[in-house]
Order: C-alpha cells, then structure tokens, then sequence
C-alpha cells in the first residue's frame, strides 16, 4: 500500500478518561468500534481498550466474530437484526443479539442471549412502542432465549439542549417500566453522555462511539477529547509547473505562479474524497502545502510553491492536530465519522503506545 494509518493508544486512553470522569458511579461503559472501529481498526482498538471497559458493540454478526477470534472475552452486543444466515454465530461465539423487530424471535436459535432495541423516535431499528404488548408475549413464549438488556438511541443527541431527546428519554421509561426490572438498560451515544448530563441518561452503561477516538457528535468541540488517528504517505514525484498551467481532470485548478507541483499516490480508492478537491491542506516537512487540482481515483497533488522536496519525502494526509478528520468533515459538509470510516480497510494500521 501506498500509504499508512497510525493510531495513537494515548490519544484512545485519554479519550476514555474524558468518557469515565462524566459517568455516575458503577456506569458500564460499552465500547461502540463498528465499522473498523470507526476507520481505526477494529482488533487493535480492541485490544486497546479491553483493560478499560466492560463490552464492545458492534453493526454486524462478522465484527463480532473477529473479536472473539482475537481473544476478546467480554460481552459483545451486535446491533444488527438477526437473520437465518447469522443466527447460529449468535450461541456459537457467545454474540449477544438485538431484537429490533418481534419477527427475530422465530429466527434466533435456543441459548441466544439477547437485549432489545426500543424505537422511541430515532425510527431507524426497534420495536415501536405499540408492539410492546407483543414482545411481552413473545418473551414469555420464547423460555429457550434470555433477555438481557433493554435500550433505545437518540436521535438528536449530537444537538445540545434539543427538546426532543428529553421526548425520547420519557417515551423510553415508560416503556422500559413494562419490562421485567433486572434488564440491563442503556441508552446514552457519545452526545448523551457529553450533552445532556442533567438528564437521567446513564442507567447502567452508555455506549460511546465516536468520542473513543477524539471526536464531539455534531458541531461542538470537546477540548479534552483527543483525535487519536494520524494517515501518512509519501511523494512520488516531484515536477516544475509554470504560471497559468492547469492540474488533473477539468483543470480546476490552475498555477498562480511557476513552482513545483507533489504527487501522493492516494485518492478518492483510498479514502480522500473527491469533494475535498482544492480544500485542504498536507503537511510536508513541518510545513502545510494546498492540496491542488481534482483528486482522482490513486492520486492526490499539492503545490510546493518554490520547494524543491525530493521524492519520497514523508507526507502527513491527516494528523492529530488541526488537519484532523473534523478539519476534512467541515470542507467536505459531513462530520468525521464519514471520514474516517472512508478509509480504506486494507491500509495498514499501526498502533503507537
């Protein structure tokens, strides 16, 4: 591979820290690394953070399958709705389930533990308030499968002050009072924990996401939240460019002076997306160069202006500092998860202590 992730263990600690000095006592933290670990690297986030906290949460059956495959020994929580395909990895590999839909109950095999997903407003999975009736039933009827848990995901969490999540949060005790007592309940995002502490959001566990590797939800900065993942690559060639000469598809961009032009052998395939074109900056060096003229599919170029680099000097795509992936998120219109989840699973990741 032409380029390299490095993720920094300090910076997933501290952020860890950031998380456990906000909870009550005795509150589980339940480590959501789907996706990758949101582009970091799922076995090795893992392995970070097993000493720290109580469970990992995942999207699909497979993620979880890779962590026990590791040597991952803590309760793991899949968020996906159970099929035929996946329902016997479930007792196999000691996966717990989300029931979403009173339909998982006539697909998960006898020995699934499992906890149930309550849509309260976010309208995305979960059994909606008024087949709760039924999921009671199907509870009783089903002895062979274990309800363990209970929870509901905010949909405007990321929003400090938003009305609507105090609405979800009364929507979900009402519910959640139906249910038997000694259910595991959870339900606060990284925007719950950070945002709405006044509120009674904690229960017994809360599951951040993106705050494990530096990162607010929505707009709002978090000062003692460390982004903790750095993507390095190189040049790979290095040529004079004069004043007025156009660069890459559509000459959309065009020299203002004669200079030198840096050619990185990542693009769009990698993960720096096309939106990003003549947006942001590479550092080199010590020194930031403009990313210049339409990225394509492998390959990304910066002006050097009269910086005569030599080929395969260092280049630093995104670091833990200002060019980090909510610098990339605020020009591209998106928020970091999109960036980081874009990156390509098969660079290597390299985790620094």
């Amino acid at each position: 591979m032409n380029s390299k992730i490095f993720v920094h263990e300090e910076k997933l600690l501290n952020n860890i820290y950031a998380i456990k000095k906000r909870l009550n006592p005795g509150v589980q933290t339940m480590a959501v690394i789907k996706d990758n670990a949101y582009g970091h690297g799922l076995e090795g986030v893992a392995k970070c953070l097993s000493p720290h906290v109580s469970w990992f949460c995942v999207a699909r059956v497979d993620e979880g399958v890779r962590l026990r495959e590791i040597g991952i020994k803590h309760p793991i929580l899949v968020f996906e709705i159970p099929n035929n395909r996946t329902a016997a990895l479930y007792v196999q590999y000691d996966l717990t389930a989300t029931l979403a839909d009173v339909s998982s109950f006539d697909v998960l095999e006898p020995g699934t533990s499992f906890h149930v997903n309550l849509d309260t407003g976010m309208h995305r999975l979960g059994v909606l308030p008024e087949e709760v009736p039924v999921l009671l039933d199907k509870i009783d009827w089903h002895p062979e499968l274990t309800c363990t848990g209970v929870y509901t995901h905010f949909a405007k969490a990321d929003d400090p002050g938003n009305p609507e999540v105090e609405a979800q949060l009364r929507l979900f005790k009402s519910l959640r009072a139906k249910l038997p007592g000694d259910l595991m309940t959870h339900t606060a995002n990284t925007g719950a924990i950070f945002y709405y502490s006044e509120l009674d959001v904690q229960f017994d566990a809360v599951r951040p996401g993106v705050s494990l590797f530096g990162y607010g939800a929505g707009d709002v900065v978090i000062e003692d939240l460390s982004p903790a993942l750095v993507w390095k690559s190189f040049l790979m060639q290095v040529k004079f460019i004069r004043k007025g000469e156009p660069v890459s598809y559509g000459g959309r961009w065009v020299a203002p002076e004669d200079g030198y032009i840096g050619t990185i052998p990542v693009g769009y395939a990698a993960g720096i997306h096309r939106i990003l074109t003549n947006k942001i900056h590479f550092q080199i060096g010590g020194k930031l160069y403009p990313q210049v003229g339409t990225i394509s599919m492998d390959y990304s170029m910066v002006f050097l202006g009269n910086d005569h680099l030599q080929v395969g000097e260092e280049v630093t795509l995104l670091n833990t500092e200002s060019q980090n992936a909510k610098n990339w998120a605020t020009h591209a219109g998106t928020i970091p998860y999109e960036i980081t989840t874009g990156i390509h699973p098969l660079i290597p990741r390299e985790y620094i202590p």
